[in-house]
């Protein structure tokens, strides 16, 4: 439901238990002559049916002809894994009715209710809500029902919905079975889009003072469910615009947004611009960038999804994209496309996704395209790669680039950063243990990472860092592709694709003893080599600009002009910390706009800029001692270039330049006057 829908709700149910109250608390009286009428049915006495509702009565009267025991407990209840089972699965009720679901498990909680849904035979389908489950987390004390099915446990609120069609009430002494006399039921019918009863939503209650706010409540979430479940089963078989678009389409839990013949946005819902991030002041027009992405990955009316990468807000996010044709009453093609998150599609593979492609690594310079080149060629197979570079050069943006080119690509990446790991837990981190296998163990235990990343690919990036006894186990379970989990005697076969990463020359280690040499050969069997982004320079601007257009939206500012200093400057440092050091730079730059346009040299870091004026320095003399006239006069004329940059960094102050030259206020001022070019710069500027 969207947030309109989940405002309205909740609208009622205010009114409900404003009004409903004062009614409700008058129930008790009138269930005491309930229960006596019901004494008199059990034991073969006249009922007095001015006092017992005719459907109640015509209720009892079929039960007791069915055979049912009033005092039978010989009934199936629901256990308590079942109960915490249901509650904890509901995605696919989320996924279909959205946060209605949400709403009701809230107000179950506050109120004590339980909120049950079955089919048309009235057997349990799903248990949105119970109160003590919600409350206590642990233990189940009242029983939930498996079925509710008339010839089997007698009168009740569900079955009676089922039958009558219509919402009903069954409190206490009603109910025929004796052992449900604690319970004040509502319940229901839910329809499919034809108006058929496909089944009925019940809500339970220890309290009677909540009777007339329940029976409110269910009649208006199973007309709700109605509307959705219409809205769902004649999408799917739309074949006209005769839908009123703007009133229905807020309902459905995927993004969806409708597309004219013309490829103008008609509609779209409130799902789709919260999937992409879209500014809500400018929402048509930043949907409509999207679009012709969207349509160029669309499976032509097929109803098949296909997966894509959007940019939202300058990170890569992974969606599934279809789309269904329909024909307007002019008869133009016109479409509606849905979009629906790739981590809600695919619940298997539990966060552990590869977000990042190979176009997402970025440069032109040779040696990453030739590296690029060959980790596609490498990606086709199922070889252990080594990735060998330094801090921040993308090795996991490579690996996750070559899961996503394999076959791979549709099971889980898992990454592990070896180095950030405590030695004493990476064994049950990789292997997983059995339940009591150590103190502090999960009592239902835990598979490991090789489990978790199985038919898909396993990165250990900083591999140099794992514990030699470690690399033991790991080297075995490459070897034989099976894995042991700590504390446990079976042995589970798996099947990854490993991805390593590191810093350090393994060969090396191998040589000091830090790391296997046989587990080097068993990982290395491919190695890539990531050049450091100094061995890169033409790619540094071009990643900046990245950089400043990704950190521009994350903080909504608008950069007009970038000095070709600021590039310039970026080119002269020696980036120890390659492209992650670059990525913070930027980000620090956006930051400290501060409400300007324009990206200059004095945005950098003082060490980036003190790089740039001594390589300008230095270009600058190498230009003079590379010309004739001024050979003579070097010394003279690289004085001067000194003085006049340092000049220009202390804008103008003779005390702080001068304590940079290691020299006096007086020297420096006398070689000022001593030099026509620097006398006019000291007459220009009016330098103190």
């Amino acid at each position: 439901m969207n947030v309109n829908g989940s405002l309205l709700l909740q609208q009622h149910l205010a009114q409900i238990l404003k009004t409903g109250r004062a009614i409700s608390e008058k129930a008790p009286a009138r269930l005491d002559k309930i229960e006596e009428e019901w004494n008199n049915l059990v034991t073969g006495k006249p009922v007095n049916q001015n006092i017992v509702p005719r459907t109640i009565y015509e209720s009892w009267q079929r039960s007791m002809e069915y055979g049912v025991d009033p005092y039978s407990k010989n009934r199936r209840f629901l256990s308590k894994e079942e109960i915490k089972k249901q509650i904890l699965d509901n995605h696919d009720f989320i996924k279909k009715f959205g946060d209605i679901i949400i709403e009701v498990q809230s107000l179950a909680r506050e109120k004590g209710l339980s909120v049950q849904i079955f089919d048309s035979e009235a057997k349990g389908l799903q248990l949105i809500a119970h109160t003590n489950f919600l409350h206590r987390e642990l233990g189940v004390r009242s029983p939930i029902p498996a079925g509710l099915a008339e010839n089997e446990v007698g009168t009740n609120a569900a079955c009676l919905a089922l039958r009558e069609n219509k919402s009903v009430q069954v409190l206490g002494p009603e109910h025929f079975n004796f052992y449900f006399h604690n319970f004040y039921c509502s319940a229901a019918p839910i329809h499919n889009s034809k108006g058929e009863v496909i089944g009925a939503i019940n809500i339970s209650s220890y309290s009677h003072r909540h009777t007339i706010d329940t029976l409110m409540l269910v009649t208006l979430l199973a007309k709700t469910f109605d509307s959705i479940n219409f809205i769902m089963d004649t999408m799917g078989k739309l074949d006209t615009i005769s839908l009123a678009m703007n009133s229905t389409i807020d309902y459905l839990p995927h993004g969806m947004v409708y597309v004219n013949n013309d490829n103008e946005i008609e509609h779209y819902n409130d799902k789709i611009v919260e999937m992409l991030g879209l500014d809500k002041s400018n929402i048509k027009a930043d949907l409509a960038k999207y679009i012709s992405t969207l349509q160029n990955n669309i499976v032509n009316d097929s109803g098949h999804k296909k997966e894509i990468y959007l940019d939202v807000n300058g990170r890569k996010k992974r969606f599934f994209v279809s789309t269904k044709k329909i024909l307007n009453h002019t008869s133009n093609e016109e479409k509606i496309i849905f979009i629906e998150n790739a981590k809600n599609a695919n619940n298997t593979l539990q966060g552990n996704e590869a977000d990042y492609t190979f176009n997402d690594i970025i440069g032109k310079s040779h040696n990453l395209i030739d590296v690029k080149n060959q980790a596609k060629i490498v990606a086709k197979s199922s070889s252990p790669v080594l990735i060998f570079g330094e801090s921040g050069t993308g090795k996991e943006l490579f690996a996750q680039a070559i899961h996503n080119e394999s076959p791979r690509k549709i099971n889980p990446f898992v990454a592990i950063n070896c180095g950030a790991l405590p030695h004493d837990l990476v064994e049950s981190e990789l292997f997983g243990y059995e339940s009591g296998a150590f103190t502090g163990a999960s009592k239902n235990g835990k598979p490991g990472k090789l489990e978790v990343a199985c038919g898909g690919t396993l990165f250990l990036d900083e591999i140099e860092s794992m514990p030699l006894n470690i690399q033991i186990k790991l080297l075995r379970v490459l070897s034989t592709n099976k894995i042991c989990r700590i504390g446990g005697i079976k042995e589970i076969p798996i099947d990854i694709r490993l991805i390593s990463g590191t810093k350090k020359d393994l060969l090396q280690e191998a040589d000091e003893g830090n790391f296997r040499e046989d587990l080097y050969y068993r990982i290395g069997i491919i190695t890539l080599k990531l050049p450091s982004l100094r061995e890169r320079d033409d790619d540094i601007p071009i990643l900046a600009k990245h950089f400043i257009d990704i950190f521009s939206k994350e903080y909504n500012l608008h950069v007009k002009e970038i000095d070709n200093e600021f590039f310039e400057a970026l080119t002269c440092y020696s980036w120890r910390g390659n492209i992650r050091e670059l990525r913070n730079v930027i980000e620090r730059a956006i930051v400290l706009l501060s409400g300007r346009t324009k990206i200059s040299l004095c945005d950098l870091p003082e060490k980036i800029v003190k790089a740039y004026n001594y390589k300008t320095l230095k270009n600058k003399i190498r230009v003079i001692e590379n010309t004739k006239n001024g050979s003579n006069n070097l010394m003279k004329m690289s004085e001067e270039i000194v003085i006049e940059l340092l000049l220009s960094e202390e804008n103008g102050n003779l005390s702080k330049t001068a304590e940079r030259l290691g020299i006096s206020r007086t020297t420096l001022y006398n070689k000022i006057n001593s030099s026509k070019k620097l006398k006019m710069l000291f007459s220009k500027h009016k330098i103190g």
